[in-house]
């Protein structure tokens, strides 16, 4: 089985290195071809001008896929075409599009692939760096102050069938110091503390800035904790200030507590604190923050403050900090950048129902137009035309793009030159995909097939029956609303809950 993973991870990774070196071949390849002909790259070869090594590699496969008909999906383009009527019959756009988006998924894939090869290669081979059980017998501690480890035990009995093993998980706790070995290193550091706690000062009988307190020594397996007699003077995080004490210094004791397991030792230690001794730089610093706020409290009353202009004969040059943020900012774009990578294939399936919801809200509207305009005397031809052309001149001055509206200026194309009229209708209904719009268009090839008789009742029935299904889907929208707004509402329950049950809970406690 190790053998087997071993193999099929090293597998993976040759197939990546061959994939990289066919793809970068053929860049360079394309690349030599322009140049000797003098040309910019465009169309075919789209992909010697990628940059990215997982978007060539992605290209190349995408290539192989063509010539073998692997990418060919019927659904994939025709939704691509839906969505983007501007592609219409264009071969090369067409190409250009599915090449974009079959290359965006792929590249995903090798990401992915690739990023989780490399991790389950890291996880195989750390998982396999130690062996716990040595001479089949022995079971390795760790150190002294290494804590304990959770050890995962699988044991088979002799003369058991193959295959038939027991697992078991047990604590094995840290190696243990004795005794008198306990006592011996607690005096040890005894001797190390005073020179590994005084920091910046010379020693602890004249201390001016904050000590180092030591919780832990690499060696030695206790846990030091510190007091003080004097925390005005030495907090309990080391910190001095020294501003307080007296010229002559002060004494304070300092207490610290060794602890391992059941052994506990104290020891103290007399630390003499003397006001800071700052330095030309802290001086000039402290000074600089003196006079600024004296001029804040002085400018109280006016609309600017002044600052400090110069200090000792050298001038002062002010600059607002500039705190940048962009690595933040580019991290996240990048993480969103990823997301919307992996949501590809979803936002196309979002569009697609879009714009069936679209094409479905239009039909009783559209109906409604081709009975008027069919009541007034026009002809089928005429009334379909004069839709698209209202349409038309209205999207000139703006309006919102509405689908079925370009799929009938696409079917009046098609009428201009010269496809016969019932095929163009029903290319229509083909291309709006909905069962309503495949019966309008029986009905409009039934009436050139047979005369205009009865199709305005039929067309009145239609109305009738599309404005139903327009009213049970604004009611079906309306149940889907009220689900999405659960979560809110739910948050916003927990949040008056809160402020509810928290000022009741302190008013019981006072």
């Amino acid at each position: 089985m190790v053998t087997k993973m071993m193999v099929l991870y090293a597998g993976v990774f040759f197939l990546y290195f061959m994939l990289f070196s066919l793809s970068f071949r053929k860049r360079w390849f394309l690349g030599r071809q322009n140049r000797k002909r003098g040309m910019k790259n465009n169309g075919e070869n789209d992909a010697s001008k990628k940059k990215s090594i997982f978007v060539d590699m992605a290209d190349y496969l995408y290539g192989i896929g063509m010539e073998t008909k692997i990418f060919q999906q019927k659904s994939i383009k025709d939704n691509l075409k839906i969505l983007y009527p501007e592609i219409g019959e264009k071969k090369e756009k067409e190409k250009s599009c599915l090449r974009r988006f079959y290359v965006n998924k792929i590249r995903l894939m090798l990401l992915l692939v690739f990023t989780g090869n490399v991790l389950a290669t890291c996880f195989f081979i750390g998982s396999r760096m130690e062996n716990a059980v040595k001479e089949g017998k022995y079971i390795h501690r760790n150190s002294y102050g290494m804590g304990s480890k959770e050890m995962g035990l699988q044991v088979q009995i002799e003369g058991e069938e193959r295959g038939l093993r027991q697992n078991f998980a047990i604590t094995v706790e840290e190696q243990k110091y004795e005794d008198a070995l306990v006592r011996q290193m607690a005096k040890e550091i005894y001797l190390l503390l005073p020179d590994m706690i005084r920091g910046m000062n010379t020693s602890l009988e004249e201390v001016r800035s904050s000590l180092k307190f030591i919780h832990k020594i690499e060696g030695y397996p206790f846990q030091i904790t510190w007091e003080s007699d004097n925390y005005t003077l030495i907090g309990p995080d080391g910190n001095v200030t020294g501003e307080t004490a007296k010229k002559e210094g002060e004494v304070v004791h300092l207490t610290a507590i060794l602890t391992y397991d059941e052994h506990r030792e104290e020891y103290i230690f007399p630390v003499c604190v003397f006001p800071p001794a700052y330095s030309e730089e802290e001086l000039c610093r402290k000074e600089i923050y003196e006079m600024l706020i004296q001029q804040e409290e002085k400018d109280r009353c006016s609309d600017k403050m002044e600052l400090p202009e110069s200090i000792e004969g050298q001038r002062l040059v002010w600059s607002k900090r500039i705190e940048d943020s962009s690595g933040y900012v580019f991290l996240l774009m990048c993480i969103g950048a990823g997301m919307v990578y992996l949501l590809q294939d979803e936002k196309l399936k979002e569009k697609m129902e879009q714009r069936n919801r679209e094409i479905l809200l239009d039909y009783p509207q559209l109906l409604s137009k081709l009975m008027l305009y069919l009541g007034a005397g026009m002809t089928l031809r005429n009334a379909f035309q004069k839709i698209a052309a209202q349409y038309n001149a209205e999207k000139q001055l703006g309006r919102k793009c509405r689908y079925v509206y370009e799929e009938m200026l696409l079917t009046c194309h098609e009428l201009d030159s010269g496809i016969p009229e019932a095929a163009a209708y029903e290319h229509f209904g083909k291309r709006c995909r909905l069962p309503q719009y495949t019966k309008l268009t029986n009905i409009l090839v039934q009436n050139l097939k047979k005369g205009s008789g009865g199709i305005l009742n039929m067309l009145r029935q239609e109305v009738r029956n599309a404005f139903e299904e327009r009213k049970n889907m604004a009611r079906k929208l309306g149940e889907e609303a009220g689900t999405k707004l659960l979560l809110p509402m739910i948050l916003m329950l927990g949040v008056v809950m809160v402020l509810i049950i928290v000022p009741a809970y302190f008013s019981f406690s006072i």
